[in-house]
C-alpha cells in the first residue's frame, strides 16, 4: 500500500472548525425541510373543512404514514360542501333537538336472490321481497315488523337492548377518525373495496345520523378506494339522487343518495352472468331501499301490520 503524502492527508481531514453561523443555517434548513415533507391533518370534522386524513390502514403510504386525502367522486364532496355552508349559515348541522324522540323508524323494502339448484346441474335464481319497519332506541333495543307484500301474515320481533345493533355510537360521531374507525369494525375492510358502501348503508339503515354526521359520512366516501361518481339516477320509488358505485370482483355496489345526505337506496349485481347460473339468471344480488324514515315517541305498528 502507497503511504499518503502529507498533502493528501491534509485535504482529508479538512478543516474541523465551522463557523457558527454556517451551523445554524444548515439546522434551520433541515428543520424547513422537515416541515415541508409531513402534510398537516386538517379539520374535516368540522361543517366546511377541507377533507381530512384517512386513519392510517385504511389509506396509508409506504412506512404506515396516514396519507392526505385524495378526492375519488367529487360530487359527494360537491354535497358535502353544499350542505355545510348551509348548515353553517343556520347553525342547523350540530343542534341538539330539545326533547329527543324515543325511537328511530326505519321502512325498508328489499330484495334479496335465492338460489337454487337444479336438475341439470347449474342454479336458478329467484328475488324474494322483504317489506320491513324497525324502531330502534339509542340502547339498541326495539321492534322489528317483516312481511311479504300481498301477504296477510306479519313476523313481529321485539328486541332487548343490544338486539338492534348499529355501527354508530348515540349520539352519532363527527370526526371522520372516529367514523371511519366504527365503519371499519362493521364491514371489514378485508372485503374489498365496496366496504365503506355497505358500511354507511348499515348506518342509514339502523340509525338516523345527525347532518354533521352526514357531512362527514359524504366526505369519508368522497376520498374512499374505488368509489367513482356515476350521475344521477332514480331509484325504485321514483326519487332522483346522486349515485355512486365500486366495482370489484365481478360485482358492482351502487349507491343512491338525496340531496340531504341520506341513502336512498343500495343495490349490489353481477357485471356479468352468474358462474354457474341458468343463463336466464337475473344479475342482481340485492336492492334495498329506504323508503322513509322518521323519529317517534313510541313503537305503532298500526301502519306495519294494517
Amino acid at each position: 500500500m502507497t503511504p499518503l503524502d502529507a498533502q493528501t492527508l491534509h485535504r482529508r481531514r479538512g478543516n474541523p472548525w465551522r463557523p457558527p453561523l454556517l451551523v445554524a443555517l444548515v439546522a434551520v434548513t433541515i428543520a424547513l425541510t422537515a416541515v415541508i415533507a409531513y402534510p398537516v391533518r386538517t379539520g374535516g370534522d368540522r361543517p366546511g373543512a377541507e377533507p381530512a386524513v384517512i386513519p392510517a390502514g385504511l389509506s396509508t403510504v409506504p412506512g404506515g404514514t396516514p396519507a392526505a386525502a385524495v378526492i375519488t367522486a367529487p360530487c359527494l364532496a360537491q354535497l358535502a360542501d353544499t350542505l355545510a355552508t348551509a348548515a353553517n349559515a343556520s347553525r342547523s348541522a350540530n343542534a341538539t333537538p330539545a326533547s329527543p324522540a324515543a325511537y328511530t323508524r326505519t321502512h325498508t323494502r328489499s330484495w334479496a336472490a335465492q338460489d337454487t339448484m337444479i336438475p341439470s346441474g347449474t342454479s336458478s335464481r329467484t328475488i324474494i321481497i322483504t317489506e320491513t319497519w324497525q324502531w330502534r332506541a339509542a340502547d339498541g333495543s326495539g321492534r322489528t315488523v317483516s312481511t311479504t307484500p300481498g301477504s296477510a301474515s306479519h313476523t313481529v320481533t321485539d328486541h332487548p337492548a343490544g338486539g338492534i345493533p348499529a355501527p354508530l355510537p348515540e349520539p352519532t360521531p363527527t370526526d371522520p377518525h372516529t367514523l371511519a374507525t366504527h365503519l371499519a369494525a362493521a364491514q371489514p375492510p378485508e372485503m374489498g373495496p365496496q366496504w365503506i358502501i355497505r358500511a354507511v348503508v348499515d348506518v342509514h339503515l339502523t340509525q338516523h345520523p345527525a347532518p354533521a354526521t352526514r357531512i362527514a359520512l359524504l366526505r369519508l366516501l368522497a376520498t374512499a378506494e374505488a368509489v367513482i361518481c356515476q350521475g344521477t339516477a332514480a331509484d325504485r320509488a321514483g326519487r332522483a339522487g346522486i349515485t355512486v358505485a365500486v366495482e370489484h370482483r365481478q360485482a358492482r355496489d351502487t349507491l343512491i343518495i338525496d340531496r340531504a345526505g341520506g341513502v336512498l337506496a343500495h343495490e349490489s349485481t353481477d357485471l356479468g352472468p352468474p358462474p354457474g347460473m341458468d343463463k336466464n339468471a337475473p344479475h342482481l344480488r340485492s336492492y334495498t331501499l329506504i323508503v322513509d324514515r322518521s323519529h317517534e315517541p313510541t313503537i305503532d305498528t298500526a301502519q306495519a301490520t294494517r
